[in-house]
């Protein structure tokens, strides 16, 4: 039979074997939690720094992407811009030289000492007009005399060349659609500039045109004159 003092002796000692696993089991506990709230802690940081991270990445790639446009559109702005530029300044030379030609025309005009007098019918250029052939003309006409006084002119012309294969001829009023009729009535004291524009038919060839200017009054002033089609693109 066990006496009381021994039963009690051993009460005590599972109790003191039980707080002391107790309190180890709280601190292995607290030092879990301890070590979970600094690893839990860390990992926030390092999510936050990711996010951080990335959303800077984002900014940085938006940028970029900004400047490539912006880059591109300038590229096509001055792609464009320089395609204007020469674009004008082919226009201007061309203009330039039209300018030119016209100057040298009426100086020559007002410089020719020829000693012929009457109705002359100086010259024909051409030049290739925007539209489907289409032809800007110009025709000069003048007239020396020991007098200075206006004259009536009456001004014709045929285009003549290949059509189907067949010769055939267009008349002035169907050539100049602005024409009202086959011949164009002019006054002048010295000379006339006389423009307009040759629209011709797709299939018709031309060859040469045949002029023709007749002083009113005065059959013997006739003048026909034929020009070759040269035509020249400025």
């Amino acid at each position: 039979m066990v006496a009381p003092r021994e039963v009690v002796a051993v009460l005590r000692s599972r109790r003191a074997r039980r707080g002391l696993v107790a309190a180890v089991v709280v601190l292995l506990l607290a030092l879990a939690y301890g070590l979970g709230s600094r690893q839990f802690a860390a990992t926030t940081e390092q999510y936050r720094a990711q996010q951080a991270e990335l959303a800077a990445a984002r900014e940085e790639m938006a940028r970029l992407r900004q400047e490539l446009v912006n880059r591109e559109v300038a590229d096509r702005v001055d792609a464009a811009s320089l395609e204007e530029m020469r674009q004008q300044l082919v226009g201007l030379q061309a203009a330039l030289s039209r300018q030119e030609g016209e100057l040298d025309l009426y100086r020559n005009l007002l410089d020719d000492q020829e000693d012929t007098t009457g109705l002359q019918v100086d010259g024909l250029t051409l030049r290739r007009a925007p539209g489907l052939d289409s032809f800007q003309y110009r025709i000069v006409v003048r007239r020396r005399a020991n007098h200075s006084e206006s004259v009536d002119v009456s001004v014709s012309l045929s285009i003549d060349g290949q059509r189907g294969g067949e010769p055939a001829s267009i008349p002035f009023n169907e050539a100049d659609l602005s024409m009202p009729g086959d011949a164009l009535s002019i006054r002048f004291k010295y000379f006339k500039v006389l423009r307009g524009t040759f629209v011709l038919p797709a299939d018709f060839v031309p060859t040469k045109v045949v002029l023709s200017a007749l002083e009113k009054g005065n059959p013997s002033s006739l003048r026909i004159v034929e020009f070759p089609w040269q035509v020249t693109d400025s």
